[in-house]
C-alpha cells in the first residue's frame, strides 16, 4: 500500500486526488463557499448555551455571528439585558470581539459593539452619552477610550447627532493622540455625516499615520455602510487630480476607491475620473 501512495505521489498526486474526491473528501481552497451544515443556530445549540455561563455564551454567540450562522445576532440581542455585569474582558474574549469587528459583515460588527458596551457597563442612554461628553476633552489616558465609546453608542442609536457634534472639533486638536482618537469615535458612529470629517483628515491632516487611519476608515473600517462608502467617491477623485497631494495620501486615495467601488482601475485619476463621469447619474 506504501508502494502504491509513493507512486501516487511521484506522478503528481492524481491517483489520490482522484480518489480523495470520488469520496467527496478533497476540497480546493479557491471557489463559492461549501456548506458543511444548515449554517444555523439549532435546538441543541440553544440547551447548550442555557447551560452556559454569561460569558461562555458571549463567546459562543459572537463566534457563531462571525461565521454567519443564522439566528446567532438574534440570539445575542435577546440575551444582552442578562449579560450585564456578568462578563469581563478576557484575552478569548478580546480576540474574538475583535475578530468581529473587522468581519465584512456590518451586523456582525455591530453585534461585537454591543458586547463591549455590556463588557464595560455602560447603558445605552443619553445620560451615559452625556457623561462621556462631560470628560470628552480630558487628556487623562483615557480620551481615546471615551470618544470611541462616544462612536459607539451613537452607532446603536444613541444621541447620534450629539455624539458626532462632540467628535467632529476634535478632528482639528492640537494632539495627534486626540484627533486619533476622533477618528476612531468617527469611523465607529458611521454616520453620513461622519464622511466630510475623515475626508479633511485624509487631505489636510500633518501626519502621515492619522490621514492613513481616515484612508481606512473610509474605504474598510469602521462601522460606514458600503452604501455611504460609495459618497466619498467624487471627492476621493478630486484628491487624486490634485497634484499638489503627496504621493503616499495619492497612493491610499487610489487603494481606498479601489475598496469601495470594486473597480480594477489603475493609480491614475484620469482613468478613474473617466469611470465616473461614465456612470449614471446617482
Amino acid at each position: 500500500m506504501f508502494t502504491a501512495f509513493a507512486l501516487a505521489f511521484a506522478g503528481g498526486g492524481q491517483l489520490v486526488r482522484q480518489a480523495a474526491a470520488s469520496l467527496g473528501a478533497f476540497l480546493q481552497l479557491a471557489g463559492a463557499p461549501v456548506p458543511a451544515s444548515s449554517g444555523a443556530i439549532s435546538e441543541h445549540d440553544r440547551e447548550e448555551l442555557d447551560r452556559m455561563e454569561p460569558q461562555e455564551q458571549a463567546m459562543r454567540l459572537i463566534e457563531k455571528a462571525t461565521n454567519h450562522y443564522r439566528g446567532a445576532g438574534e440570539e445575542i440581542e435577546k440575551r444582552l439585558a442578562g449579560w450585564a455585569g456578568k462578563i469581563h474582558s478576557t484575552p478569548q474574549l478580546e480576540n474574538l470581539t475583535n475578530t468581529a469587528y473587522f468581519s465584512s459583515d456590518l451586523r456582525v460588527r455591530a453585534a461585537a459593539l454591543e458586547i463591549w458596551l455590556v463588557r464595560d457597563g455602560l447603558d445605552k442612554t443619553s445620560e451615559t452619552v452625556d457623561e462621556l461628553i462631560r470628560d470628552a476633552a480630558a487628556t487623562d489616558g483615557r480620551q481615546y477610550y471615551r470618544l470611541s465609546f462616544l462612536g459607539i453608542l451613537g452607532n446603536r442609536g444613541v444621541e447620534p447627532e450629539k455624539v458626532f457634534e462632540t467628535l467632529r472639533p476634535f478632528i482639528h486638536d492640537a494632539s495627534g493622540d486626540t484627533r486619533a482618537a476622533a477618528i476612531n469615535g468617527l469611523g465607529l458612529l458611521g454616520t453620513e455625516a461622519t464622511i466630510a470629517p475623515l475626508l479633511e483628515v485624509m487631505r489636510w491632516d500633518t501626519s502621515a499615520d492619522l490621514r492613513e487611519r481616515a484612508a481606512c476608515n473610509l474605504a474598510d473600517s469602521g462601522m460606514l455602510s458600503r452604501e455611504l462608502r460609495q459618497k466619498a467617491v467624487p471627492e476621493l477623485i478630486r484628491f487624486g487630480l490634485d497634484q499638489t497631494l503627496d504621493a503616499m495620501t495619492r497612493k491610499w486615495v487610489f487603494q481606498a476607491l479601489r475598496e469601495i467601488t470594486g473597480q480594477n482601475i489603475p493609480d491614475d485619476a484620469a482613468a478613474w475620473a473617466s469611470w465616473q463621469a461614465s456612470r449614471p447619474l446617482q
